[in-house]
């Protein structure tokens, strides 16, 4: 897969679980620095995360390893976390402004709706999960 295809992670291996999966702490700082979308994307401050990477190498707990995935893959992500969130607040706000209801309450109503928004997504956490996949890169 090409560079420019793929976001890149550097980061530690925690556990080795087995079927070929590894646990992997990734620093978001560190890994985000060369993105083009972590203006948008990161909140800015250094944090670490835990990805589940697919890997075909024998790895043990210490591991440094660089994990990749594809960059669709990452606007997908933005997409779910930022884009449809904020198209939701709008479309609510318009609908319920236009239907009549005060400026304060179409507000209200629309932070409501980017809750409820929010909440599908954590009850579909899982199937959404599936469809992001990282790879240890050999």
């Amino acid at each position: 897969m090409p560079q420019a295809e793929t976001i890149i992670h550097e980061g530690k291996v925690l556990r080795v679980p087995g079927d070929g999966i590894a646990e992997v702490e990734i620093l978001v700082s560190e890994a985000c620095a060369g993105c083009q979308a972590k203006s948008v994307c990161s909140p800015g401050k250094s944090e670490t995360k835990v990805v589940m990477a697919r890997t075909r190498s024998h790895l043990k707990p210490g591991d440094r390893v660089t994990v990749e995935m594809k960059l669709s893959q990452g606007f997908r992500a933005l997409a779910i976390g930022y884009v449809l969130p904020f198209v939701v607040l709008i479309a609510a706000f318009v609908v319920t402004y236009l239907a009549g209801a005060g400026e304060l309450l179409s507000a209200l109503l629309s932070f409501a709706a980017v809750a409820g928004y929010y909440l599908v997504v954590w009850l579909l956490r899982v199937r959404i999960g599936e469809k992001f996949e990282f790879n240890i890169k050999v």
